[in-house]
């Protein structure tokens, strides 16, 4: 599994740990969003870094569509054999040389913008810039979009006692732990140790933000299993 991944780009190329885990985050997430994000079948959905399609299979018979991007070839494959029968669902290729260039989405104006647990293996904060220009630009008028998952300081011992907690609570300690054990003696923690993750102060978030004329705020209750991360909503 992965264990030729030299970054973190070749990591998600590759059968990964995480191919069956992801779900157990994004179930959490699912129950708190809508809070912020009220679905209907009128709204036309971009999911940034879509992965084998968990979000797409909960929301495509609630909205009117949605696309995915995702640099994983494999991940998009996944995904489209997932929902061959549902009209409705897509997903486009990014190139892993160029994968904030939405071109396959440029021309679409969307209503929700969902970004889950990706920024992180960004490589600098000039790229979320990037990122935060590429959303302004694909968003509707009205929109609202939730990036979700952000690391804005404390350490990887923290990130790692606040997900075991979640867990607890959530009854998938033991889940959690075979995870975690799977991570330690797999291609993830070389990657990880050799690349790191980003980790960017909200002040800077909120700067970005502001320097290109985004209402954005962090949301206070945590929508991830994550608890010290931090989830950015942003209102066009």
């Amino acid at each position: 599994m992965a264990q030729g991944a030299a970054t973190w780009l070749d990591f998600w190329q590759e059968e990964n740990e995480f191919d069956d885990s992801m779900s157990v985050n994004y179930a959490y997430f699912l129950a708190r969003v809508e809070k912020y994000i009220p679905l209907s079948k009128k709204l036309k959905v971009l999911d940034i870094g879509s992965g084998p399609g968990n979000l797409e299979t909960a929301w495509h018979d609630r909205v009117a569509e949605i696309h995915g991007l995702d640099v994983s070839k494999r991940y998009n494959e996944i995904a489209r054999q997932k929902h061959a029968g549902h009209p409705n669902v897509y997903f486009h290729d990014l190139s892993p040389d160029d994968y904030l260039n939405f071109s396959p989405v440029l021309n679409q104006k969307f209503d929700v913008i969902i970004v889950m647990s990706v920024v992180q293996y960004y490589r600098n904060a000039a790229e979320v810039e990037q990122l935060l220009k590429a959303i302004k630009a694909v968003a509707a008028p009205g929109a609202k979009a939730m990036i979700c998952d952000l690391m804005v300081g404390g350490s990887v011992l923290k990130d790692i006692g606040s997900i075991i907690g979640r867990s607890l609570r959530q009854g998938q300690l033991l889940t959690m732990i075979r995870l975690l054990i799977r991570l330690r003696l797999s291609a993830y923690y070389t990657v990880r140790k050799n690349n790191g993750f980003l980790v960017i102060p909200k002040q800077e978030w909120l700067a970005m933000c502001q320097r290109l004329g985004l209402n954005a705020r962090f949301v206070e209750e945590p929508l991830t299993m994550q608890q010290e991360r931090q989830n950015l909503f942003i209102e066009f």
